[in-house]
């Protein structure tokens, strides 16, 4: 018998300082401070500006939209890749919810221990062999893939969905499950739907995007020409054998996260080892880019001149909403794709269509 959820993530779940109660504790008593000084900060990244400034010059970066191609004027990277309060929630007729103002604080706290491991995958090529460098990024590339735009909005489609396609897509992945143990595994945190969506930043996080990413070899492999970055900027790379209408998450997927303008850290799907050259050609170069641009889910940001989004072209995204009265005008195989397409990342080709070729063949085999 395969056990239960919860008995799952416990025994594959990451440890790290960085996830533990006396961590978060201290952010917020950070946070509390800076409030009490009026030093609290309303506009939140969910693209961290340290990364981002990796591509600046001048200071500025160069946002595209990726549905229009539509180029920006540079702007100052600390003013792209932000929302007002986006990890504070709105209390009605009181202020700001301090409890729920340490996450920026919290997120940037990581940040900064991390701009030195940038600072050394940016000097380096080839096998990351640090263990240290491997287990931070774990965490600060995890936060990174479930505190953007799109996977907030993921969450609150997960938590809104309707009752009944949660429980019957919860059965069928686990037809083990008593009555008992699927209300146990789909009991919510938080009665507030953005709180439940800000609890799962942190919980998938431990399990399982940064156990997904430990369990693999990484290297960093230097471009011939400039490569980009984007507001999705952990790439999820289904690959070979796959058709282009396939997505795959942390646990089986390759990723790529572009470090700097001409550095990509690659984490092969568990198992697979690297095999050099770690110089990628110009056109394997183009292939990331590709990639890129496939996996933001508004915009990407490049150096400004560089001029490499706009002239990439990719499907529009689909995405389709329910509420309880329209899911019951649909049957079970609609509903299940739907909430499929709601929760899940989608790749942006319809199944049986054509698209580019996967990027640099020796990294699936």
């Amino acid at each position: 018998m395969l056990p239960h959820p919860i008995a799952l993530r416990a025994q594959t779940s990451f440890e790290h300082e960085w996830l533990s109660e006396d961590f978060i504790a201290e952010s917020r008593r950070v946070a509390a401070a800076a409030e009490e000084s009026g030093n609290s900060p309303k506009k939140h990244h969910f693209v961290p500006q340290m990364y981002l400034k990796r591509w600046a010059l001048g200071g500025k970066v160069q946002r595209t939209e990726v549905k229009t191609r539509h180029v920006h004027h540079p702007q100052p990277y600390e003013e792209v890749a932000r929302k007002p309060n986006f990890y504070t929630l709105p209390r009605i007729g009181t202020r700001m919810d301090l409890p729920l103002k340490w996450v920026e604080r919290h997120l940037g706290r990581i940040e900064t221990a991390c701009t030195r491991h940038l600072d050394v995958l940016g000097d380096w090529t080839g096998v990351i062999s640090n263990e240290t460098v491997k287990r931070d990024m774990c965490v600060f590339l995890g936060l990174q893939t479930t505190r953007t735009v799109s996977n907030r909005n993921r969450y609150l489609a997960l938590i809104q969905a309707p009752s009944q396609q949660k429980r019957r897509v919860m059965k069928r992945l686990h037809p083990q499950l008593t009555s008992a143990q699927l209300d146990e595994a789909m009991q919510k945190q938080h009665s507030d739907p953005k709180e439940e969506a800000l609890h799962l930043l942190f919980e998938n996080v431990r399990w399982p995007v940064a156990h997904g990413l430990y369990q693999r070899e990484w290297a960093v492999y230097r471009t011939a020409s400039p490569i980009i970055t984007c507001d999705d900027p952990v790439i999820f790379v289904a690959g070979p054998p796959f058709g282009r209408e396939r997505s795959l998450g942390a646990e089986s997927a390759a990723v790529l996260y572009p470090v700097d303008p001409f550095h990509v850290l690659v984490m092969l799907r568990p198992g697979l080892s690297h095999r050099g050259p770690y110089r990628l050609s110009r056109s394997e170069t183009e292939s990331i880019n590709v990639e890129v641009v496939a996996g933001s889910d508004l915009g990407t940001f490049e150096r400004p001149g560089d001029a490499i989004a706009c002239a990439i072209t990719v499907p529009p995204r689909r995405q389709q909403q329910l509420d309880d009265e329209a899911a019951a005008l649909l049957n079970d195989a609609e509903l299940d794709r739907v909430y499929r397409q709601d929760i899940s990342p989608q790749s942006r080709w319809e199944p049986g269509s054509s698209g580019p070729p996967w990027p640099v063949p020796r990294w699936y085999r």
